[in-house]
């Protein structure tokens, strides 16, 4: 069940949906690594489902997104 979240409610091991057009569109992101909280952002290290290569993303304190957890 996906459901939508504060960016700073985001969790290791939580999957988001995020729109990557080089991947096709809307993907699953599985949060990697520990997640960076400042005054002003939120980034967290993401790993597409089903690719080894991690990256970095950043969301700015208050924007939503898209959490799907657990099976």
């Amino acid at each position: 069940m996906a459901m939508e979240y504060d960016v700073q409610r985001l969790q290791m091991n939580d999957v988001v949906l995020i729109d990557l057009p080089e991947q096709g569109g809307v993907v699953e992101a599985k949060v990697m690594r520990d997640i960076d909280r400042t005054d002003t952002t939120v980034r967290v290290v993401l790993r597409v489902v089903g690719h080894e290569e991690d990256f970095l993303k950043e969301w700015p304190i208050g924007e939503r997104v898209t959490v799907v957890r657990g099976p």
